[in-house]
């Protein structure tokens, strides 16, 4: 008789999981999709046995290598969207199933609360999905344990350090549970003896097995980084799952006794998270952050064209993406004709990084280098990052390249065999294998070639803290690398030092520029046409008198507006993107 009833209750129950399924699944992929190609980007996932044993020497290690596990299929973002659609819903599914299995009875509020939590908490890229994994086993756990009859439930002696040792600091979340399960089952030597047992495993592990420091042990591996510094929102979520054995047991009968056409108000609640979670997390969407990872992903692939378009599409400030796109335009020789289309900063901190221990930077900075040719250099970035990061698929790669244009073919071969356990870097891996003990390969190979006609072999001690400076003996050993000449003259722009412009212009004609590039022209032409000081005899390189013509038309206008700084900005737009906009305005 009550078929109908029953089964609308039904439906009604199915339909969040499955919306929040859809939603969190569509909005990862759609939306932030950046997530993933960050996080696969950031460790080098080997299969291999070694690998494994690194992880289990310190607690936590396990987890540890189940996240970068499967940060590497991250590799396709359809996949990683849906595996961590996925585990938010098994947090829900399985929170849900606790709360019945201790009350016997409806629980679902507090579990769409946990996983709407987590889910807001995912949309930070910096969320490491060894998060999410470390609390679905612990949740798992809990509920193996309360399912087993309480006689057998001493095997929670041996479980919690077990769960210690593999989960590290997450372990906490099944050890809060568990006391306060034994605290309302008055189950008092049970609570005793768990603790002892993990408290005598901590001091015998930390004197005689790990080696690692107290609060190593006691917080690894929870990372504020790892979780995007959202402490409050993550220590949220722990809370209301420690809290789960005492929710369980908490009812609001005026609350459930209400019925909209028998059904439930409770069963509506999660219909009504789900609204506020859309709202949240919508409004979270990073535009900055997306076209940050977009840039970095094009750089990375060497879209060097396709990263040069998209960057003038959608202008931004962010320096690091800059500094990639300034990158670009040298390695495509256009950076002394579209220097001043994009947003540059007077320090040079859009065209050269210092050495900072930040990830992104020390990850980043050694490229300048390497387009410069000066390749140890860029070789020791490479490898300083992963002494302090570990691998990942781009510095390894920058290291094989290196060692190959270095000649270092045996070193090189240790750094492709390691790429070749990986999971999805297995190809480029055998692609350079063709390379080792060939020089005639690398010379006859655009990228490695190249790099190797220009590498320096010039030994100097390297300012890190003024990569400017390191321009300079690099010319004085080749005049003529050309990339070297256009940096150099894109800082000496920068610093709006137009005589040191017109001194290179010799050096310019004997590196084979068939023209001056037109960022560059404009700085003599001011240099020239204001009577600044005499100009170099030149023999190939000419001034294109429609250069002089614009700058007449420039300085004309200026002249006209000079009195008001902010209506000769606005009169003068049109040449935003000229070396002569730069000095006046910058």
């Amino acid at each position: 008789m009550n078929t109908v009833p029953n089964k609308t209750n039904f439906l009604i129950r199915l339909i969040p999981y499955a919306l929040l399924l859809l939603f969190t699944f569509l909005f990862l992929y759609s939306f932030t999709d950046y997530i993933f190609y960050y996080q696969e980007k950031s460790s080098l996932f080997l299969v291999t046995f070694s690998f494994l044993t690194q992880q289990l020497d310190h607690p936590g290690g396990f987890l540890e290598y189940l996240g970068k596990l499967q940060s590497t299929f991250y590799f396709y973002p359809f996949v990683g969207a849906l595996m961590v659609s996925v585990e938010i819903c098994g947090i829900i599914f399985l929170t849900s199933r606790l709360g019945r299995k201790l009350v016997a009875e409806r629980f679902i509020l507090v579990p769409f609360i946990i996983g709407s939590l987590l889910f807001f908490l995912q949309t930070n890229y910096q969320y490491q999905t060894l998060n999410n994994l470390g609390i679905l086993f612990q949740l798992l756990l809990f509920l193996g344990i309360i399912a087993i009859p309480s006689k057998h439930r001493w095997i929670s002696l041996i479980l919690v350090p077990v769960t210690y040792f593999l989960f590290g600091s997450f372990s906490y979340l099944l050890l809060g549970m568990l006391t306060l399960f034994f605290l309302l089952e008055k189950s008092w030597l049970q609570l005793l003896l768990t603790w002892l047992g993990l408290v005598v495993f901590f001091f015998l592990g930390k004197e005689f097995l790990f080696y690692q420091t107290t609060s190593t042990l006691l917080v690894f591996p929870f990372s504020i980084t790892d979780i995007g510094g959202q402490l409050i929102l993550f220590g949220m979520a722990g809370l209301l799952m420690v809290l789960i054995p005492v929710l369980g047991k908490i009812h609001l009968k005026s609350v459930e006794n209400l019925k909209i056409r028998r059904v439930g108000i409770t069963e509506f609640f999660p219909f009504l998270i789900l609204l506020l979670l859309a709202v949240a997390v919508f409004m979270r969407v990073d535009k900055k952050n997306e076209h940050y990872f977009h840039a970095e992903k094009l750089f990375y692939e060497q879209k060097f064209d396709e990263l040069i378009r998209f960057n003038s599409r959608v202008p931004t400030n962010n320096k690091l993406t800059l500094f990639l796109n300034n990158v670009a335009l040298t390695e495509t020789g256009r950076l002394g004709d579209s220097f001043f289309k994009f947003r540059q900063s007077p320090d040079g901190s859009t065209l050269f990084l210092k050495w900072e221990n930040i990830g992104q930077f020390i990850r980043f900075g050694g490229y300048y280098y390497y387009a410069v040719g000066i390749v140890n250099e860029a070789q020791r970035w490479a490898y300083e990052y992963t002494v302090i990061y570990g691998y990942t698929p781009e510095t390894i790669k920058m290291l094989i390249k290196t060692e190959l244009i270095k000649g270092n073919y045996k070193t090189a071969e240790k750094y492709i065999s390691i790429l070749e356990k990986s999971v999805f870097y297995k190809k480029e891996a055998y692609n350079f294998r063709k390379f080792l003990n060939n020089d005639e390969a690398v010379l006859a190979d655009k990228e490695l070639g190249a790099k190797k006609r220009i590498d320096t072999q010039l030994d100097f001690f390297v300012k890190s803290d003024e990569p400017w400076l390191n321009l300079l003996p690099v010319l004085e050993a080749d005049s003529t690398n050309r990339i070297a000449l256009e940096y150099e003259m894109a800082w000496l722009m920068l610093q709006k030092d137009m005589k040191g412009i017109i001194e290179l212009l010799p050096s310019m004609e004997r590196a084979g520029f068939k023209r001056i590039p037109k960022n560059v022209e404009e700085a003599v032409v001011t240099y020239k046409l204001l009577r600044v000081g005499e100009m170099p005899v030149l023999n190939t390189l000419q001034i294109d008198p429609k250069t002089e013509q614009r700058f007449q038309r420039y300085y004309q206008i200026f002249q006209q507006n000079q009195r008001n700084k902010l209506q000769a900005q606005s009169a003068l737009r049109e040449f935003a993107d000229t070396y002569w906009y730069y000095v006046f305005f910058e």
